[in-house]
């Protein structure tokens, strides 16, 4: 068996809300398309390959007078950082989100 290189863990968290400019998920609803937040998080320290990525909710702020729709995603993956791509889509309101992530690579 080979053996695994020294891997390392990343972590962070991250709050979000309308009052950012790009802010796009609190608004006019979508007509069948989503309304996506995006922003690029960057890593304390690069990797030596693209990590893997995960991301989850870890609070989230909406409009209860509708159906709550929400997806968070990390794009574009590389050894420095990635996107985070918050969306929602019809008539779901979102005012705020807060993101955790962890990034484990070498």
């Amino acid at each position: 068996m080979d053996p695994i290189a020294p891997l390392q863990l990343l972590a962070g968290n991250h709050h979000f809300d309308k009052s950012h400019p790009r802010w796009t998920l609190f608004g006019p609803p979508s007509e069948g398309g989503d309304r996506e937040f995006s922003t690029r998080i960057e890593f304390d320290r690069e990797f030596s390959l693209p990590p893997v990525v995960q991301v989850g909710l870890s609070g989230l702020d909406a409009d209860g007078t509708t159906t709550v729709r929400l997806r968070v995603r990390a794009r574009h993956i590389d050894r420095a950082g990635f996107t985070l791509l918050v969306s929602t889509w019809f008539d779901s309101q979102v005012h705020g989100v807060d993101i955790s992530w962890l990034a484990l690579g070498t």
